[in-house]
């Protein structure tokens, strides 16, 4: 297509009814003009990112069994389209049982309201957990000059809805070597954040492109379409769902890639994705602290291949369950825990966004620190948990020199330390 300098460019323009006293208005004007909104508000959403607003946590119902039934929290997503996917009140889900009915899939997007049928097999394994688009029809509206009883248009609402679908994961996994159970969860998120593929980008920064990595791009266009937004990983056996991971593939609003190879670098995504990583650690952890006998013994490598770039471990003590720091990190971890101010920790989670995650195959170091305030609020008789922080050798060191919780802030103070 050419144009000439301040000539309308007609192509892909929001076509509205032009409405004027006298104007005949039929059905398909109505149309048009719904079609238009939509189309207007769907480019708003494009231009904010796709992704999960809030709310959309998942998981396993306490008192499904061994049952695959997963609760899901009422909560906000976009999807690629730009198209706003609205869950009103927290939803049970049996991942077993199908609708018989099932809704129609929205077709308001053209072709992004594409849902491919299939890979909704009933077998143990892996799936991915997503919300989709749907509309369905309520009630039937008076009609003039047409026959009730056949009339197939007079429907009264059309609901804009939404439904929610597994897909099968295990068909992508064909070929790689699966590990244990205990470090299954981990396998699974970082082979959706796709940190094998991304580490190849420093060998050739200029040659390499990040356009498309992990688990979650392999699955689209093929399984998962353009208007589903991925919200969980469940593993499901015979002994029911051992995990529900929601970061694995949760997602905060992320800005489309502006285009160009430097992904790694530039692209807002790796950003979202080491947030995503952070509150994986979180989770399981959390998880870990109930499930669970000593995690005191715990190894990281027992569990992990891959930590974040930056976390914050809950340690043992005062007949609190906890982790060890040493048995956790071993020789990885720093020789020594120093100190450090909370408010430094603000700017090493921010700085760890840009960061790649700690690879315990790579026997890197990992600086650990004790939190000022933490450690005195404990030593004060306060009911906290001590926590420990680590981070990658490659962020920032944030470590304060202190003599017991003050800093060397005069000369008496420093003089007494190193007698």
């Amino acid at each position: 297509m050419s144009v000439k300098i301040q000539q309308p460019v007609v192509n892909g323009s929001l076509r509205t009814t032009n409405f004027f006293n006298g104007r005949l208005v039929t059905g398909a004007d109505m149309t048009r003009e719904q079609a238009a909104r939509r189309e207007a508000v769907a480019r708003i959403g494009q231009a904010a990112g796709e992704g999960i607003v809030y709310g959309l946590e998942v998981e396993k119902d306490s008192a499904a069994g061994t049952q695959p039934i997963v609760s899901i929290n009422a909560g906000l997503a976009v999807n690629r389209c730009g198209q706003a996917l609205y869950l009103l009140q927290d939803t049970s889900v049996n991942l077993l049982e199908r609708e018989s009915s099932v809704a129609q899939a929205s077709n308001i997007f053209g072709e992004c309201g594409e849902i491919t049928v299939g890979n909704y097999t009933a077998g143990y394994g892996f799936y991915l957990l997503v919300i989709s688009p749907a509309q369905s029809n309520e009630g039937s509206a008076p009609t003039s000059g047409l026959n009730n009883a056949f009339s197939t248009c007079n429907t009264d609402v059309i609901l804009e809805t939404v439904q929610f679908r597994r897909l099968a994961i295990d068909p992508f996994l064909v070929g790689e070597t699966i590990p244990n159970q205990q470090k299954l969860r981990n396998y699974i998120a970082y082979r959706c954040f796709g940190t094998a593929k991304a580490e190849q980008f420093f060998a050739d920064p200029l040659g390499f492109s990040l356009d498309s990595y992990g688990l979650i791009d392999e699955m689209r266009d093929r399984t998962l379409a353009k208007s589903e937004v991925p919200l969980a990983v469940i593993h499901w056996t015979a002994s029911g769902i051992q995990f529900v991971e929601n970061w694995a593939v949760r997602r905060r609003l992320t800005q489309r890639n502006g285009g160009g190879n430097w992904t790694q670098l530039l692209d807002d995504r790796r950003a979202s994705e080491a947030e995503a990583m952070m509150r994986q650690f979180e989770n399981q952890i959390e998880r870990m602290l109930i499930d669970e006998n000593n995690p005191a013994a715990i190894e990281a490598d027992d569990y992990f291949r891959y930590l974040p770039p930056a976390g914050i471990l809950p340690l043992g003590g005062a007949g609190r369950k906890g982790f060890d720091a040493a048995n956790f990190f071993g020789s990885p971890g720093a020789a020594n825990i120093v100190n450090t101010d909370g408010d430094r920790l603000l700017s090493l989670f921010d700085e760890a966004l840009l960061h790649e995650p700690i690879d315990l195959r790579a026997n890197e170091k990992i600086r650990l620190y004790y939190v000022r305030e933490n450690v005195k609020a404990i030593e004060d008789g306060q009911n906290v948990r001590k926590v420990l922080v680590f981070a990658r050798h490659s962020l920032p060191f944030i470590g304060v020199a202190r003599f017991d919780r003050a800093e060397f802030d005069s000369e008496d103070r420093f003089a007494e330390a190193i007698k």
